[in-house]
């Protein structure tokens, strides 16, 4: 495992996955992969060299591209004649001439697709997007609305969020001009959509990503997202499903974000147990970050449909 835990900027989500992937470790016991850490200062020449490195003595997977940046060099570069797992999808054509190079990630894009499956799967055909000028706000809108899009459903009307607590209120005028739309995507920061969503009328439903919510929070801070539907990993909405279970929460509290990342590390060290046995046919799990299959080099991640409610997050189907 190759990350850059040395590194000022990335050290600490870096180590998030570390321990996410050295708790899937301790609780396969004494069955479990051996496995080096090696701790670089940056996800660009530096995973090269030392992927190299571990090819050189004997390494027969690597772990390792915890940003986009850092999959895409791993795709490209000579570290690919043994099987690699990228922590992040590399760019569009990245590797995809290599059988052994596979890639998961917390793509939002993702997220974004699934929700707009959700909101077609509930019968619903024309909505109103909102979203901020971030460039985050931007991807998750572009992934939703091209799902939305290819499902039959039409876009209603888009109203962009300056961020302020004076311009909320602006957004319910905003939406009273779209008579044809029946369901609102958020695509706001938490902060933004908790202003943002006690104006949205009572009528719409209201979808968005994880993007949106923290599940971690408390009920009253969460409470003015009432009825939001959203996508999210097992690891957050169904803590007592038995492939969650069975790993500890970090020993120490992380942010939100953070934690997501040791999730990923814990199914991480699942999928390097499968790739390992030289059987990709076989890598299908209940990951805690969701439900894992191959697509191509990459492996897709389903989430589960969840709702806020009473300011706590609950799975759809306990309503």
């Amino acid at each position: 495992m190759i990350l850059p835990i040395a590194s000022p900027q990335l050290g600490r989500p870096a180590d998030a996955v570390r321990q996410g992937f050295a708790t899937a470790a301790e609780a396969e016991g004494r069955g479990a992969v051996p496995v080096v850490s090696m701790a670089v200062e940056n996800d660009g020449p530096a995973i090269i060299e030392a992927c190299t490195r571990a090819q050189a003595a004997g390494a027969l997977l690597v772990v390792t591209g915890l940003t986009r940046d850092g999959a895409t060099g791993i795709a490209r570069s000579d570290c690919r004649r043994i099987p690699v797992l990228t922590l992040n999808q590399p760019a569009e054509g990245a590797g995809d001439d290599n059988p052994k190079l596979f890639s998961i990630s917390l793509s939002v894009e993702q997220e974004g697709k699934q929700a707009a499956l959700l909101a077609v799967s509930e019968g619903w055909h024309s909505a109103i997007m909102i979203g901020s000028n971030s460039a985050l706000s931007k991807r998750v809108q572009e992934a939703f609305e091209k799902e939305w899009s290819r499902a039959a459903g039409e876009i209603a009307g888009r109203v962009t969020f300056a961020g302020g607590p004076d311009d909320a209120p602006l957004v319910k005028d905003r939406l009273a001009q779209m008579a044809r739309g029946d369901m609102v995507f958020l695509a706001l920061d938490p902060p933004e959509a908790r202003l943002v969503r006690p104006y949205v009328s009572g009528m719409l439903p209201v979808y968005a990503t994880s993007l949106s919510i923290d599940p971690r929070a408390e009920a009253t801070v969460n409470v003015d997202l009432q009825g939001m539907r959203y996508m999210d990993m097992p690891w957050f909405v169904q803590p007592d499903h038995p492939a969650v279970m069975v790993y500890p929460q970090p020993k120490n509290p992380m942010p939100v974000d953070y934690e997501r990342l040791y999730a990923l590390g814990i199914d991480a060290y699942r999928i390097s147990s499968v790739l390992l046995q030289g059987d990709r046919a076989k890598l299908s799990l209940d990951g805690v970050t969701g439900r894992i299959t191959v697509e191509g080099n990459n492996l897709a991640r389903a989430l589960i449909p969840a709702e806020v409610d009473g300011g706590r997050v609950i799975p759809l189907k306990q309503r």
